[in-house]
This record gives C-alpha cells, sequence and structure tokens, in this order.
C-alpha cells in the first residue's frame, strides 16, 4: 500500500492587515523572511539595477541577518548591489547599528558609500539623512524613486520604526524622515510617507513578548497605534510571526479588518 502523509494543520493566524505567515519556531521565521527577501532582492536589481532596503537597529531581525549571511541558499544575495539604509535611531543608542555594521556590511561586503547609518545623535541629522535618501533614490526613474524593502519589528504598545503609542505625530507629505524628542531623548526615523511607499513592507515579531503587540494591533482601538498607520500603496505588506508571538484565540473584538491586496 503506498504510503499516506498527514498534512501538519495550518498554524492559527491573527487577524492583521495584509498576508500573515505563521511559523512554528523565531529560525523558521528567520528562513521565511530570508527567503522572500531574496527573492525581492533580485527580482529589484534586475529591474532597477540595485535594491534599497532599510532594517531596524533592533533585536528582533539577529537571527535573520545571520541566516542571511550563513545559509548558502543566500551566498547569491546581491549585496554588491544594495543600498542599505535604517529605519530608526535613538541619540543616546549609538551602538544600536553595530549589528547591522558587523553582521550584514562587513561580512556581506556591501561597499561602504551604499550603507546609510542614521547617526540619530550627530547636528543636523534629519537634514543629512533626507538629503542622501533624495540623492540616492533621485537616480532611479520617476514612479520608482522608493525604498524596495522595509523591515520593521513591533513594540509591546504598537510602537513601530521609532514611533510610540498613541501615534506617531503628522508627517507633512514631502517628509522623508521625522525626528521627534530632543537632546539625548531625540529619535529619527523614516517617515510614515516613505515607509508606506515601499514596494515590500516586512513586520516580524517572534517571542512571547512580543504577543502584547500583536494583541494591540488586533484589538478593537488600533486606529492611533503606529503599526495600524503601516499600509504600503502599491506595495507589499506581510507579517512574520512565531507561535509564541501569537495571541491566544479568543473572541472577536470588532469587524474584520482589511486585507491589501
Amino acid at each position: 500500500m503506498p504510503e499516506i502523509y498527514e498534512l501538519e494543520p495550518e498554524l492559527p493566524k491573527p487577524d492583521l492587515p495584509g498576508h500573515v505567515v505563521v511559523q512554528p519556531t523565531e529560525g523558521d521565521v528567520a528562513d521565511a523572511i530570508a527567503a522572500d527577501l531574496y527573492l525581492h532582492a533580485l527580482n529589484c536589481v534586475r529591474a532597477h539595477g540595485d535594491f534599497h532596503m532599510a532594517l531596524p537597529s533592533g533585536v528582533s531581525p539577529l537571527k535573520l541577518y545571520t541566516t542571511l549571511m550563513i545559509d548558502p541558499a543566500y551566498r547569491e544575495m546581491p549585496w554588491k548591489r544594495t543600498h542599505l539604509w535604517i529605519v530608526s535611531g535613538q541619540a543616546n543608542d549609538s551602538g544600536a547599528e553595530d549589528a547591522i555594521l558587523e553582521t550584514i556590511v562587513q561580512h556581506g561586503d556591501i561597499p561602504s558609500g551604499q550603507f546609510h547609518p542614521m547617526n540619530a545623535g550627530s547636528p543636523n541629522a534629519d537634514t543629512r539623512y533626507t538629503k542622501a535618501l533624495t540623492e540616492h533614490l533621485g537616480w532611479r526613474e520617476k514612479g520608482h524613486d522608493r525604498l524596495d524593502y522595509v523591515l520593521l519589528g513591533v513594540g509591546a504598545d504598537g510602537s513601530t520604526a521609532g514611533y510610540k503609542a498613541p501615534g506617531p505625530p503628522p508627517n507633512r507629505d514631502d517628509d522623508l524622515v521625522h525626528l521627534h524628542g530632543s537632546g539625548d531623548d531625540a529619535t529619527l526615523s523614516l517617515s510614515m510617507r516613505l515607509i508606506n511607499a515601499s514596494r515590500f513592507v516586512a513586520i516580524v515579531a517572534t517571542g512571547k513578548h512580543k504577543q502584547p503587540g500583536i494583541k494591540q494591533v488586533t484589538g478593537r482601538d488600533s486606529g492611533s497605534l503606529p503599526l495600524s498607520q503601516i499600509n504600503p500603496i502599491g506595495g507589499v505588506l506581510k507579517w512574520y510571526l512565531d507561535e509564541a508571538a501569537c495571541p491566544p484565540a479568543g473572541p472577536s473584538k470588532g469587524p474584520p479588518k482589511g486585507k491589501t491586496p
């Protein structure tokens, strides 16, 4: 008799906008993100000649960064054609970008002129970063002058990209970055406009300590949360969670959220 294989049941998914991927472990999540990122990077290089992505400086993506460096499946990642930007930075945390520098930039051999640290504590950091974004994205055809990929983390209060709840201050229509706070408490973030203009926005949450943030976004009063304001225009929104980050299933707290095509 032929051997019968039972398909494993699909893991429950929180009711989040966009596409949702739930994997058993943090390592599985890193693999899923890496596979999508790799194909997207190759396609962008073929279409535009380079690849512009923005990464967060927090600890959530560290497993992903290691996977990209050591897994043979991603050996052909086009690092030499990649411009690497930072999603947000704090003036009082100058070492937050070190993991990206040491893990990806140095081991991926990204040319030094294609790594763009924020250095949020430096004078005129917002003006300098805006100028760099404008110069490098401006080489592209009109309509393609946007980031190709943005990776975001999840805060326990529904925060992301350096924006805290109940919501980010409004950005002007022409803002590329947003400086909030002052002195040692200053935070420099990519603007919501720039994030939502990206071709692909990925949001990662792994570990039980991320449950409160996911629960906030699926709640009735989620509209004012920074995470709820992530809605790519003409791009893809995709969440990558492990089982531990998913809140326990319970009764619905409101109407189903719309799905991004």
